[in-house]
């Protein structure tokens, strides 16, 4: 009872604290009790009512959870869950970075314990699939260390894998590898924008990009579709690399084949322009660093037809 009445004479802020606390060691059932304490304290507290409505959510999610055999099922279905949450945060319209990520660090925790928790043998046989999974929940958790370690060992068995790749190049940022992720990333961009969890992205310029993409009006998959074409013209996908001519052919047949879909069906010219620009600006790239001025003026001239305010915005 003198431990009960003391949680009770705390502030709001205090069992916040605690919450949070509680939350990021999994212990969800300390944390709403915790939450419900500070809502006794200040009941008008916008961060505590946050963190309520975010607590009630979570509640639910749980409640659909797989059964406790099905340990790759869960810790998918959590992870799945946390796409519907940042969902749920942009309707609620309410923001606050702490909340989140204490909210991240429970969810990501709890789908990590069922990932470790898999028998050896599954283990072993989900390979690179679960290397992808630690390596996200890792990076989630705060262990970008051991994040790198899963995340790397992924791209070794799928090099060519976008949401590999933008999970190594997301905790290579964390990691302070600044070229390096922004490299990763416009190859993961370029291989399949749709295929990268953006909702699991946490490279400060990367999310930048996402906000300012989402100013500009679009949303839900346009915004990956997107971020390639204006990460270039911004300026943040700087680190490139040299094609080799097999490369620059496959892209330019690409492109040739994005042209024709555009012609045939003009309907379609909001989902396929973003693809086709992004494959302009690679061709751009290698002409460029090869001298072909003639080439290069070609591509600059489809640009401009396709969209002029990203041409001026691409040649500026």
């Amino acid at each position: 009872m003198a431990y009960q009445s003391q949680i009770q004479s705390t502030t709001a802020a205090d069992n916040l604290v605690f919450a949070y606390e509680s939350l990021k060691n999994a212990d969800i059932q300390s944390a709403d009790s915790y939450l419900e304490n500070a809502l006794k304290a200040d009941f008008e507290h916008p961060e505590v009512l946050l963190a309520m409505k975010c607590m009630e959510f979570w509640k639910d999610q749980l409640s659909r959870m797989p059964e406790t055999k099905n340990l790759l099922d869960r810790g998918d279905f959590l992870c799945a869950s946390w796409k519907k949450f940042m969902l749920f945060l942009s309707r609620i319209g309410d923001t606050s970075e702490t909340v989140r990520y204490a909210y991240k660090r429970f969810v990501f925790g709890l789908a990590l314990d069922q990932y470790l928790a898999l028998p050896d043998e599954e283990k072993d046989a989900l390979g690179a699939a679960l290397d992808l999974r630690l390596g996200r929940a890792r990076k989630a958790t705060g262990d970008i260390e051991t994040a790198l370690i899963h995340l790397e060992r992924a791209m070794q068995a799928q090099r060519n894998d976008a949401e590999v790749l933008a999970e190594l190049a997301d905790a290579y940022a964390m990691a302070g590898e600044a070229r390096l992720s922004k490299a990763l990333f416009r190859e993961a961009f370029f291989l399949d924008p749709l295929a990268v969890g953006i909702e699991y992205l946490e490279s400060e310029f990367i999310l930048k990009i996402i906000e300012n993409i989402q100013e500009l009006g679009y949303s839900g998959n346009d915004i990956a579709e997107w971020i390639p074409v204006y990460a270039e013209i911004w300026g943040v996908f700087n680190v490139k690399r040299e094609l080799s001519a097999a490369e620059y052919n496959r892209i330019s047949a690409s492109a040739r084949q994005l042209e024709i879909e555009l012609r045939e069906s003009p309907q379609r010219r909001s989902s396929l322009m973003p693809g086709l620009l992004n494959r302009y600006f690679w061709m751009a790239d290698h002409l460029k660093a090869n001298g072909d001025e003639a080439g290069l003026r070609s591509v600059l001239l489809k640009i401009k037809i396709l969209d002029q305010s990203i041409y001026a915005s691409y040649i500026g």
